[in-house]
């Protein structure tokens, strides 16, 4: 996105509006913690800032776009009077500016007038285009792509269950994030459609973020590009697509959110009742979100076989097969979704295939599936690095972030204490000083903030100290987003740094990481495993060897709570 001349009418700005727009309690944190660094502030630099942290998004703010139509020349105010219509043709610029300002924020007519006057594509807002509509044909040639030996046997497994004349019959795939699930399971459901269906069937894919989404659809049409066989129906079904109903069975693939579908099945019911009618196989993409109450409800309808349907299965892929660290009652009511039938890599199965049969009879298969796949390069090693900094808080303000800690029954830390401890401005420095080293080293670093507003403190705090970084938020524009996105995964790009906050840590994949640097503390193993798994890709999967895993020490025993990371010791035990 080019923000030059957005940057340029900002200028124009008071330095008090640009703080205003940066974030008070931004600016005052970086204040409080750089206390000689107030002349920093120059209108370019908070520009930079606002534009880093903001993205276009700034735009959508009404008293932004206030000031902001102020600064334009007389003539670029006068032309938005034929958008304003007739009552407009005598106002003054003042009645303009107010009327353009007030205009909701979206691809109409005003907005895409300030686009083209700041000289900003239009893509900033969402399009469904023609070829991306809720329907569409993917046309594949008949040829065969190979998948990887222990992919292969999850696929084997898999389809031989499904073959097996077990009515609803439900499973679980259980293989380590980085090692192909999504691809694995691709495979696996188009050889399903193909051989078993005869390509008469309705295949529903779940998972419950729009990144995820995107992803499965990638995937699945660069495989059976590979794979398929002539044409096949791909619905999108999740955010602004939409499903049309008609008498005509529906076939094909269909791709759809977790909310998406809780909706239809609360207030479409029409809509919905087809799709149970015409399920044949319904997959849920990180399936420890399956077992919660809607979701598994609409689950369960679906998998309700009445008298004039046709059998259906259910298959859940997951890298962690459990939905909290101690609630024993919420992780059987996963495993028992499922049907306790957990599909997993058998690393004495693969001995069989690639040694000869003496050498397999002989050999102990390696019971710690994560050193196997880095003995392989599948995986990384895990390099971990703990930073240590000074807590500088008295006994009574950590009785107090005791209480925070797990307020509001939360199993995790809550949001208020992540938000404490990400203004803490020791930790901050020691996090900032770590960030400002592996920058030097142009080591690819993406990291994990405690919140949006820790994310924009780190980032503008790197922005003043003139270091090249972006970050990812869930109020971003998506081609603000995609762009950063793409330019951290561009290896010749000089940015090494991607800051985020509940964004990225499912339905990203980006083999260039080379650090993973978690801020904020967790005690979800799911959420661990997640983070730590955009680190995880090998060199067979087109990552590095290793990976340094960045975390911060934060006595946090003293709040008596268990941490994660304790779970997953054999991926730095190398």
């Amino acid at each position: 996105m080019d923000t030059q001349k957005l940057k340029g009418y900002m200028r124009k700005f008071s330095l008090q509006q640009l703080k205003k727009f940066l974030g008070e309690n931004l600016v005052d944190m970086l204040i409080e913690w750089t206390p000689d660094n107030q002349p920093l502030f120059t209108k370019n630099k908070l520009a930079d800032m606002i534009i880093t942290v903001h993205g276009a998004n700034i735009l959508s703010k009404k008293e932004f776009r206030s000031l902001l139509v102020q600064k334009f020349a007389e003539q670029d105010i006068l032309s938005f009077r034929n958008l304003l219509g007739d009552r407009y043709n005598t106002a003054s610029l003042y009645e303009i500016i107010e009327a353009v300002a007030s205009a909701t924020w979206n691809r109409n007519d005003i907005s895409l007038h300030i686009l083209d006057i700041l000289d900003i594509n239009e893509d900033i807002f969402p399009t469904y285009q023609a070829d991306e509509q809720a329907l569409n044909s993917i046309l594949g040639p008949d040829r065969f792509f190979e998948l990887l030996d222990y992919q292969f046997v999850i696929k084997q497994r898999v389809i031989n269950n499904l073959s097996s004349g077990v009515e609803l019959n439900r499973m679980l795939i259980h293989m380590p994030t980085g090692t192909g699930k999504t691809k694995t399971a691709m495979h696996t459901i188009i050889h399903h459609y193909i051989f078993n269906l005869n390509k008469k069937g309705l295949v529903i894919w779940m998972a419950h973020t729009n990144e995820l989404l995107y992803q499965a659809v990638e995937t699945f049409a660069n495989v059976w590009r590979h794979i398929g066989r002539g044409e096949v129906n791909l619905f999108r079904f999740w955010g602004n697509y939409e499903l049309e109903v008609t008498d005509e069975p529906l076939n094909g693939f269909i791709f759809c959110g977790f909310q998406k579908l809780i909706s239809v099945a609360k207030s479409r019911s029409h809509l919905f009742d087809k799709l149970v009618q015409d399920c044949d196989l319904i997959i849920v993409d990180e399936a420890h979100k399956a077992a919660a109450t809607e979701t598994k409800s609409v689950i369960d309808r679906i998998m309700t076989k009445k008298s004039n349907m046709k059998d259906r299965a259910l298959i859940g892929l997951t890298a962690t097969p459990g939905r909290s660290i101690d609630d024993i009652i919420d992780n059987n009511r996963l495993i028992t979704m499922f049907d306790n039938k957990t599909i997993t890599i058998d690393t004495e199965v693969l001995n069989m295939i690639n040694f000869t049969k003496f050498k397999a009879q002989n050999t102990l298969p390696e019971k710690d599936i994560i050193k196997y796949f880095q003995e392989r390069e599948i995986l990384s090693k895990i390099k971990r690095e703990k930073l240590i900094y000074n807590t500088d808080l008295t006994e009574n303000e950590l009785k107090k972030l005791r209480v925070k800690a797990n307020a509001n029954g939360y199993t995790d830390f809550s949001k208020e204490f992540l938000e404490v401890i990400g203004r803490n401005k020791s930790r901050n420095l020691t996090i900032l000083n770590k960030l400002v080293e592996l920058n030097a080293k142009k080591l690819s670093t993406i990291v994990f903030a405690c919140s949006v507003e820790h994310g924009r403190l780190l980032s503008t705090a790197l922005s003043l100290e003139g270091i090249n970084n972006a970050c990812v938020f869930g109020d971003m524009d998506t081609r603000t987003r995609a762009e950063v996105i793409r330019k951290f995964k561009d290896r010749d790009d000089a940015m090494n740094i991607l800051i985020n906050y509940e964004v990225l840590t499912t339905g990203f994949d980006a083999t260039n990481i080379q650090c993973v640097f978690i801020t904020r503390p967790t005690q979800s193993v799911v959420l661990y495993s997640q983070m730590l798994g955009r680190g995880l890709r090998g060199p067979k999967m087109g990552g590095y060897e290793e990976c340094l895993l960045v975390d911060i020490e934060d006595n946090l025993n003293k709040f008596n709570e268990s941490m994660a990371f304790s779970y997953f010791d054999s991926y730095w035990n190398v």
